[in-house]
């Protein structure tokens, strides 16, 4: 059996939204705001979960990283900084300063 997750459809359109969809159907898609960012494989296929699904990907499967869903999560040109648990990108200094100013604008 392979412990890696199955990979459905590009469901990228459906916004912030978690990417669980048993039958791979928009029928079944959960409604549920995604709080987690997961990486599925070494090719970096990424995709949502809820705090539920994250759960349950955790009690199932085998994924290369996952953290907390970011500002840069899913923005066109952000990497995943597996050092730094979060999405950036490569031009973006990476300080506490820099942070700190982020989430006060926020």
């Amino acid at each position: 059996m392979d412990p890696f997750a199955p990979l459905g459809r590009d469901v990228r359109l459906r916004g912030r939204k978690c990417g669980h969809s048993p039958g791979d159907v928009p029928a079944t898609d959960c409604q549920a705001d995604a709080t987690w960012h997961i990486a599925w494989d070494a090719a970096l296929e990424n995709g949502l979960a809820c705090d539920a699904h994250m759960d349950e990907a955790r009690a199932r499967y085998v994924f290369v990283d996952s953290h907390r869903i970011g500002p840069d999560c899913q923005m066109p040109g952000a990497f995943w900084d597996f050092d730094n648990k979060r999405c950036g990108y490569p031009d973006e200094p990476i300080t506490e300063a820099a942070t700190a100013e982020r989430l006060a604008t926020a």
